[in-house]
């Protein structure tokens, strides 16, 4: 017990927090003291949250930022003005930007989009051209046919199958990860095997964030898994200051193997996920495995990834990395994959934009499993409009929160979605951690985006975006199996639901876009 003691102690990561809450307590004191200090300082003051009220109205952002932050400078001037200045102005996250672009930039040959493909794929789906164009056009990902999946509804099918892909690889193994639990059975399992590939010749990369494994990894896990003769970074490790460029996590979950084959969706390594361990009941998460040409997509946007991470560091030879065509036996049937990524660094909201389009696009139903709802002004407007016009929309939550604030905010909701015809069920087993929207046993979208805030504006995440895949059909017939475990969420639930959670949640909700 004492040495956990001295170790918490010691960390970086207690420095780091007692960093931060110094940080926010000299911004609270400067308020304070500059707010008594003169009459004329705080005139000015009041003009500059004045001024930086105008510029939050008119910027180019979701409503609910510009109710937050124009809430917050309005009620509390100095404190909100400081806070804003100090979050906003970042050189850091705008040198990023500009070296994550040039690096895209020399990916985009390897991503070119193929003209019999688009061909034939614009003659059968013409109210998908748009969206495919969009995609293309200002993310770099084309629509791949020549490709295959297989869906797991569980995370421990997932594990099983991925183990035995890891043990057939022959040239390279890239992971890349925003949770790791160096305890238990799924990280160390995994890891034996990737130490075993490293002997045999095989190149090993991992890259998890800095933020998911904070409190589960050592401060030099890095070092550690270096030792192992893998390649080892660490995306954006936290330091003691706050940043925007500090709020934005790698939360993709990519796992690729010979450039052949690729996992994503929402299962990280650690043992809740494979329901080795109990946290919030049964764990229901889901991904997906590619194989064939689109998972070039997932190799590029992994490079991308890796090589914006380090600074004046000797680029990747991608030609080595990413096919261009894939070996296989592919079938007319297996219908077409767009993989795409979002970023924090971009103003086009790719995971929020494919969520409202597969929304808009439906005709007989949308189905939606995600752990957390924190709606803005768009995705609750496409909602609401989808199951106005008679689409069957049905949105699957976990009835066992991981967060409890996440649930009270979730429920704030509730009222107005089941007023517009959307309906609501809980999974009363435990939690959902899927991420998934299914329209008309015709499209479909898996990956890593969450219905929520810190996913569709503030993280890197990933997903795919399938076509007439055969595997929609499975993963429907998931959704279908999960709700008859659920509980419809009706007027009577939010009515019974306690009045100090639903006073909370509304409260939370003021600031959801900061959380």
């Amino acid at each position: 017990m004492m040495t956990r003691f001295f170790k918490i102690i010691y960390s970086n990561k207690l420095f780091c927090l007692l960093m931060m809450i110094a940080q926010l307590s000299v911004l609270l004191l400067l308020s304070a003291w500059l707010g008594d200090y003169s009459k004329y300082f705080y005139t000015f003051m009041n003009f500059l949250s004045a001024v930086l009220i105008i510029y939050e109205i008119n910027r180019e952002e979701e409503p609910g930022f510009k109710l937050t932050w124009v809430m917050l400078i309005a009620i509390i001037p100095i404190f909100g003005t400081l806070l804003y200045i100090f979050l906003h102005y970042n050189r850091a996250s705008k040198k990023i930007a500009v070296h994550s672009d040039e690096i895209r930039g020399r990916t985009l040959k390897y991503t070119k989009q193929e003209t019999d493909v688009l061909q034939k794929f614009s003659e059968t789906y013409q109210e998908d051209i748009g969206i495919s164009k969009y995609i293309y056009d200002y993310s770099g990902f084309p629509v791949y046919k020549n490709s295959s999946a297989e869906y797991f509804s569980l995370g421990d099918q997932m594990f099983i199958d991925l183990k035995d892909e890891l043990r057939k690889a022959e040239k390279f193994i890239f992971i890349e990860m925003f949770i790791i639990n160096l305890n238990g059975r799924m990280w160390p399992e995994i890891l034996e095997i990737l130490k075993e590939k490293a002997k045999e010749g095989v190149e090993v990369r991992l890259m998890y964030d800095g933020m998911g494994c904070m409190s589960l990894l050592p401060n030099d896990y890095d070092d550690t898994i270096r030792k192992f003769g893998i390649n080892c970074r660490v995306f954006a490790p936290i330091v003691p200051f706050f940043s925007t460029y500090q709020n934005n996590r790698d939360h993709r979950k990519i796992i690729l193997i010979d450039g052949k084959t690729v996992y994503t969706g929402g299962v990280n390594f650690a043992d809740e996920y494979i329901n080795e361990r109990e946290r919030f009941g049964h764990w229901k998460d889901n991904a997906i495995k590619i194989t064939g040409d689109a998972v070039s997509g997932y190799t590029s946007m992994f490079l991308q990834m890796w090589n914006t991470s380090i600074n004046k560091v000797k680029e990747d030879n991608y030609d080595k990395y990413i096919n261009s065509v894939s070996d296989g036996d592919f079938k007319e049937g297996d219908g077409y994959i767009i993989p795409f990524a979002d970023s924090p660094l971009k103003k086009d909201r790719f995971g929020e934009t494919m969520y409202i389009n597969n929304l808009n696009l439906a005709k007989d139903y949308v189905h939606i499993m995600t752990p957390y709802l924190v709606l803005g002004t768009n995705m609750m407007q496409a909602l609401k409009f989808a199951a106005k016009r008679g689409v069957d929309v049905k949105i699957i939550l976990p009835h066992i929160p991981d967060k409890p604030y996440a649930f009270w905010l979730a429920g704030t909701y509730y009222r107005e979605l089941l007023g517009a015809g959307v309906k609501i069920y809980e999974y009363t087993p435990g939690f959902v951690h899927s991420k998934m929207s299914i329209s008309d046993d015709k499209r479909a979208i898996i990956g890593t985006i969450n219905h929520d805030y810190r996913s569709l504006y503030l993280h890197y995440e990933c997903a795919a975006y399938l076509v007439d895949v055969p595997q929609i059909k499975d993963m429907e017939s998931d959704f279908v199996h999960t709700l008859s475990l659920c509980e419809e969420v009706t007027e009577d639930t939010i009515k019974n639901r306690s009045l100090v959670t639903r006073i909370l949640g509304r409260v939370i909700r003021l600031i959801a876009p900061l959380l």
